[in-house]
């Protein structure tokens, strides 16, 4: 108890923040959001993981100032009652008295799930709040996480699927901007479009590391082993080069999940051996993208976001649900799923044939428009200049405002 005091009193500062033209919401890839920046703003990261408190009269007046924010019937739903209701305002108050003393020209973020971002997109106007989408947000994922407000003012999303899903599942969007992933964009190499693949098959890996043992995660690693056995047994009887790309990086604090009593490399060479190459996952290097870009079909036992990334590449694709419930793969289309039990094999093995089978040309050509429904194409939005030219524009545009406003 004492350590953990103590280590919350040395996140307290008695001074003012650092100001900056641009704020960076929350540490979490603010590399990758810097690369998107106009050139000649100054950068500043407001860190959450964990959240730096600064104390200055000027932000107590403005928390004081700003209580008028605070709503009996908040948009904050929690089972966990009235107190964290309370708590979880006023916490968003203080953020935002702490943005206002900075006095920033845009706050951007790539965390768009965030509630407290959502939050701030609601009641903070003093400066456009930018979200770039990180992630496949998913129907189960809003029936889920019931304390989870989404609002985004300006929201660079993956394609025209945001545009059309997300008022359907209460998701507060003003102004869509269909550009595709920003991390694929950064890790497309042209250069491999045009070669023959390295893998003939690829997995990508669903580990979920040590995040606790709830339903969602026993249902999606018991439908990653199911399709792993499965292929397991399919690749016994054929010539063909594949690959597993890991998800946890070797030796992190998520190699392990001690609900299984393994590490991520032991539990695929429990079942495929030495059948198949393990690739390690190099955060650092976004290696994962080259890999998918080398694979002919990638496939995954649960649903994942890398997956859509391949299929915007144009790469032939497989959710496999083992999971015996379409609630976490109900927002793909049937044609990119295979849904089974432990009795499948043989439908199985026959979808994976009849993928090898089918040229890149007419499985381009038949999936195209749907390619396009979830996810930009790399080489045709090229996602970091569009970013880039659209935040120039909101910045011109509030700008604008301002002065007409004067």
């Amino acid at each position: 108890m004492f350590s953990n005091l103590t280590k919350f009193f040395k996140r307290i500062n008695f001074s003012r923040p650092e100001s900056a033209e641009i704020i960076i919401f929350d540490e979490a890839n603010s590399a990758l959001i810097q690369t998107v920046i106009p050139e000649n703003f100054t950068i500043s990261i407001f860190k959450m993981r964990p959240m730096e408190i600064y104390i200055s009269p000027r932000i107590l007046f403005h928390f004081i100032q700003n209580l008028r924010d605070f709503k009996f019937r908040s948009e904050v739903v929690s089972n966990r009652g009235l107190f964290y209701k309370v708590f979880k305002q006023l916490f968003c108050i203080y953020i935002k008295a702490d943005l206002i003393s900075r006095n920033p020209k845009a706050i951007i973020t790539s965390t768009d799930n965030s509630s407290n971002f959502g939050w701030l997109s609601e009641n903070y106007h003093q400066a456009p709040c930018i979200a770039i989408q990180n992630g496949v947000r998913l129907n189960y994922d809003s029936m889920r996480f019931s304390n989870n407000y989404y609002y985004c003012q300006h929201f660079f999303c993956f394609g025209e699927r945001e545009v059309i899903e997300y008022p359907k599942l209460g998701y507060k969007v003003d102004y869509f901007y269909p550009v595709g992933s920003l991390n694929l964009s950064n890790n497309f190499d042209m250069r491999l479009s045009g070669e023959d693949p390295s893998y003939d098959l690829l997995v990508v890996s669903c580990w979920r590391g040590n995040i606790g043992f709830s339903q969602d995660v026993k249902d999606s690693m018991n439908s990653m082993r199911l399709m792993d056995e499965m292929l397991s047994r399919y690749l016994a009887h054929l010539d063909l080069k594949a690959a597993i790309i890991l998800r946890s990086q070797r030796d992190s604090d998520q190699w392990v999940m001690t609900e299984i009593g393994m590490s991520e490399e032991d539990y695929f060479r429990s079942i495929y051996g030495d059948s198949i190459q393990i690739i390690d996952a190099n955060f650092s290097a976004r290696n994962i993208y080259p890999v998918m870009q080398r694979s002919d079909i990638v496939i995954s036992g649960f649903a994942t976001t890398c997956l859509i990334e391949a299929y915007a590449m144009g790469k032939k694709i497989i959710y496999g649900n083992f999971c015996g419930t379409n609630k976490y793969h109900v927002d793909f289309h049937p044609e990119i799923i295979f849904e089974g039990d432990e009795n499948s094999y043989g439908i199985f093995a026959t979808r994976l044939d009849e993928l090898r089978t089918i040229s890149n040309e007419v499985y381009l050509r038949e999936h195209k428009d749907m390619m396009d429904y979830y996810m930009r194409n790399p080489s045709t939005c090229f996602a970091s200049d569009e970013i880039r030219k659209s935040i120039s524009s909101i910045l011109e545009s509030e700008l604008h405002n301002k002065v007409n406003a004067l």
